[in-house]
């Protein structure tokens, strides 16, 4: 019970009261064994509850004689629990993360150490969109988790590189990493680089980086490839030679140089193998192990084109030597595939266009053999190969960027990647039989090399226009997730560019005193309990009686809401300031805006905070503030308070003036010269006004019964009404969003629906009406949108498949979608493949999926309309061809002439593919 635990058998009951039961709520129980059980409380702490028996001498019955209650220790707040074996659990959280723990003898600091967390981002309460480093990337910032389990989570797609060490360096045209010196140390110390017409080698000893002379190097020259081969040999490939250099006594062995003193266009090497081309003509050499090792032409042949980039990456089993070698050509623009040693022609790909190839690399990633061929305009083409025979299948092409692009092979994790330098780097790696593309988290990568030197451990050396970046790479998945721990509820959060800072409303739990000291105690430290430059103060002139709390009608040890805002700096998110609020005083709302006074040509970019005095007596609050905040130099200046009647649920910009919603009214603010805010219209035929966005002139109110409502605000008339939504009335809005001037998107429960203006009304009365076309079952529920996406967009990628910039939506869960709008002739195909794939394929308890996405409500049933299932339509990369074929052959599109006509299976591959790739 709340208070109690109760023991009953068939002839007794055992009742106790332990006190720190009382202190929170029970949420869940797990058995260890008949006499000892888990509790998890509300407040994230794991007991343990024993039960004493004790048999009797004479008639051997066993009955309870006593029950004790201790606390463990902390974890996050438990959801579930599950005792595992030898002193293991597993904490299920919904709060923050999950926690796999192990009981531990030592009670010194708790008698529960944490194992392993798994991430949880949820519940997602507000979240900002933002691209901090002006690349194109945007990133989430979420506020997550609620109670000790708090935080703010950075969420940003793509990898990372982790910096250790830099040098600035220009004009780097190619850079390779060597192992020089004793065959025992399998480190990399020597670094190769390649400038227009010399080469330098750097050193590595240790961190040190200086440069060095290798006597067999040709460094008057550029490189064009220099790797450590076998037989203790370094290849380097010069304009004008192969030499052969001994590793251990650095000096030249034997050199190759072209027929008739022709210059090398572009060369590469494995580790037996070399392959030279001169033009048109190919060459292949081989290194013999003898004693000196020697350099081999094997054999020479004249292709049809002159030749643009070669590759003999092994593949298989044989790691030193490839039976096939794939070329790239200029004029006809193609890709061949060669067998060696005598370079017959085995298939020949076209590319189209008139872009030349610029990087060619064969590679096996997840069991699949492939085939990358990279332009010179930023476009990767990609095939599946079958390296017995040499063929190409399945070709594939996606957007890297606008520059060329250069293919290097590395390995992360003992799988094989692929990074592909240029301006917009990526990382190539393999995911469930296919490939995925992730973004790399630095500007502009012309040239990498995989380094692993005794200082620089499994790392990579980067090179753009101006600087050497040694670093290691992040874990490759898709999603990063970074957490700023906060231990206690945020709640809000706005962004600020020209500051560069995030501002967060958050609250913590605090006990009421009975002394004449302190009124409150915090129940557990929290960041804005722990920060030492905490700013205390309420200015008495600030003060005002409406806003006081009558201490008598709280007894102790009552707990009671402290909220706060916390100022954070955007670069590594330290917290600059916390500003306290009245207690029972609640952030509502905030938001980052510039307001313009009309008399003045100046513009004054400030936070604006909503808040509201709740006290448990009042149904409604009756109180509320908007506090104006300027952030000078990393603290919060408050120029500018004004009272409320009401709870003030949304502050937002708009046209420099300020658009806030206050119980059933909306309200527009104007900012005077004198720095006060005055209301210059109102509209208040709204029930609670909980949600507000904006667009031009146009507001969208989310009412908490009402469904949506249209505004347009007009200079002289004020805000008039101009469209509402009576077909889902009663709705209970919990998250909206404005997708253009005539279409509007909200959340009710684990559903959203889309709204539209009523433009084809002939009647004006109907015209205020607006439709509702798409609504579809989510399963989740929504608590917030915001437009913006995690991936990097390129010109002519997939993300012209969308209409405008799409929504992100994070769930009480921890859950983000996108939502995207497309284009008619994308929507209708994928109606069609939707329909097949849900016949197609048996979801879980064989729920139909027509009845699984529907809208039901407690006052209304309709099927699913206007929205695509991307978790079904993606489904379709994962399966056999022939379900495939399946699927596809009843599938048809109308051609540019008006006739149907067959889809093929590699454009809807196409399709579903380029969507994957939207998040």
């Amino acid at each position: 019970g709340m208070e109690t635990i109760a023991y009953y058998s068939n002839d007794m009951q055992h009742c106790i009261d332990p006190p720190i039961i009382a202190e929170s709520v029970i949420s869940c129980i797990g058995s260890v064994d008949h006499s000892r059980y888990l509790l998890g409380d509300s407040r994230g702490r794991l007991l343990m509850l024993f039960l004493d028996f004790q048999e009797a001498m004479d008639t051997g019955v066993t009955s309870l004689t006593g029950m004790r209650l201790e606390v463990l220790g902390d974890t996050s707040i438990p959801y579930c629990l599950s005792y595992l074996d030898n002193g293991v659990v597993f904490i299920g959280s919904t709060m923050g993360d999950s926690q796999l723990v192990k009981l531990t003898a030592n009670g010194d600091s708790g008698f529960v150490e944490v194992m392993e967390s798994f991430t949880n981002i949820g519940p997602i309460l507000d979240m900002s969109i933002v691209d901090l480093d002006k690349q194109g990337r945007d990133l989430l910032v979420c506020c997550s988790g609620t109670g000790k389990d708090g935080s703010l989570r950075i969420i940003k797609s793509g990898i990372g590189i982790n910096e250790a060490a830099s040098i600035d360096l220009s004009g780097i045209r190619g850079i390779w990493s060597l192992h020089c010196g004793s065959p025992d140390d399998s480190y990399d110390n020597t670094i190769i680089l390649s400038f227009v017409g010399q080469t330098t080698a750097l050193s590595l000893t240790g961190e040190e980086v200086e440069e060095t002379e290798l006597p067999g190097l040709a460094s008057d020259l550029q490189t064009f490839y220099c790797a450590n081969g076998i037989g203790g040999a370094v290849i380097q490939i010069t304009s004008k030679s192969v030499r052969l250099i001994d590793e251990q006594s650095l000096s030249l062995i034997c050199e190759w140089c072209p027929p008739d003193g022709r210059n090398i266009s572009t060369a590469t090497c494995n580790l037996s193998q070399v392959v030279v081309a001169v033009g048109s003509d190919l060459f292949l050499l081989e290194v013999k192990v003898s004693d000196p090792s020697e350099l081999i032409q094997i054999s020479h042949s004249t292709m049809d084109h002159e030749i643009a980039c070669v590759d003999i990456n092994p593949l298989g089993e044989d790691k030193e030597k490839s039976s096939l070698c794939a070329i790239g050509l200029w004029t006809d623009i193609s890709v061949q595939l060669l067998t060696l040693p005598q370079f017959d022609k085995v298939f020949t790909q076209p590319l189209g266009g008139d872009i030349i190839p610029r990087s060619v690399l064969m590679v096996e990633m997840g069991s699949i053999y492939y085939l990358l061929c990279a332009l010179g305009d930023g476009c990767l083409y990609y095939y599946t190969l079958d390296p017995h025979t040499g063929q190409l299948g399945n070709s594939k092409r996606v957007i890297l960027g606008t520059k060329p692009v250069i293919l290097r092979l590395f390995e992360s994790g003992g799988t094989s990647h692929v990074f592909a330098c240029s301006d917009h780097p990526t990382i190539i790696h393999p995911s469930h039989q296919k490939l995925l593309f992730s973004n790399v988290n630095v500007r502009e990568v012309d040239y990498i090399c995989t380094l692993n030197s005794e200082a620089f451990q499994d790392s990579l050396a980067l090179v753009d226009s101006n600087t050497l970046v040694i670093g290691s790479v992040d874990q490759i998945q898709m999603l990063h997730i970074d957490t700023i721990s906060l231990g206690e509820s945020p709640r809000y959060l706005a962004y600020q560019e020209s500051t560069q800072s995030f501002l967060v409303g958050s609250y913590r739990i605090d006990k009421v005193n009975d002394s004449e000291g302190d009124k409150t105690t915090p129940i557990r430290p929290s960041i804005s309990t722990s920060f030492v430059a905490m700013d205390t103060s309420l200015s008495k002139d600030a003060v005002n009686d409406q806003l006081s709390i009558d201490w008598s009608k709280l007894s102790k040890g009552e707990e009671i809401e402290m909220h706060s805002l916390l100022l954070f700096d955007q670069s590594a998110f330290e917290l600059q300031q916390v500003y306290p609020l009245y207690p029972q005083e609640h952030v509502m709302s905030l938001t980052s805006c510039t307001l313009l006074s009309p008399e003045s040509d100046g513009a004054r970019v400030v936070y604006v905070v909503g808040t509201a005095l709740v006290k448990p007596e009042e149904k409604e609050a009756k109180i509320g503030r908007v506090l104006v905040f300027q952030n000078n130099g990393g603290k919060l200046e408050l120029i500018h308070q004004k009272i409320e009647s009401g709870a003030v649920y949304q502050v937002k910009p708009f046209s420099g003036k300020l658009l806030i919603s206050v119980n059933s009214a909306i309200h527009i603010l104007k900012w005077t010269n004198d720095s006060s805010l005055v209301s210059e219209c109102s509209y208040t035929d709204n029930i609670i006004a909980l949600y507000l966005k904006t667009k031009g002139d146009f507001i969208l109110v989310g009412d908490i019964l009402r469904s949506l409502k249209l505004l347009v605000y007009k200079n002289e008339q004020g805000l008039e009404e101009i469209g509402i939504d009576i077909k889902v009335c009663p709705s209970f809005c919990t998250a909206i969003e404005m997708i253009d001037d005539e279409n509007f998107i909200a959340a009710d429960g684990r559903h959203i629906y889309i709204c539209q203006k009523n433009t084809e009304a002939t009647v004006e009365s109907e015209m205020l009406y607006m439709l509702q076309p798409s609504r579809i079952y989510i399963g989740d529920n929504i608590n917030v949108f915001g437009r913006g996406s995690l991936v990097m967009e390129h010109p002519g990628s997939s993300a012209a498949l969308l209409q405008g910039k799409p929504l992100l939506f994070g769930t009480v869960h921890g859950a983000i979608g996108l939502i995207g709008q497309l284009n008619a002739d994308t929507y209708n195909l994928l109606v069609k493949l939707q329909l097949k794939m849900a016949d197609s394929i048996k979801s879980v308890g064989n729920i139909e999926h027509e009845v699984y996405r529907s809208f039901s409500s407690e006052y209304r049933t309709k099927p699913m309309a206007g929205f695509i299932d991307g978790d079904l339509v993606e489904k379709f990369l994962d399966l056999p061809r022939k379900q495939m074929e399946e699927i596809v052959k009843d599938i048809k599109i109308t051609d540019a002439q008006g006739t149907d006509v067959d889809i093929s299976i590699e454009d809807i591959l196409k399709i579903v593919e380029d969507l994957s790739r939207l998040h």
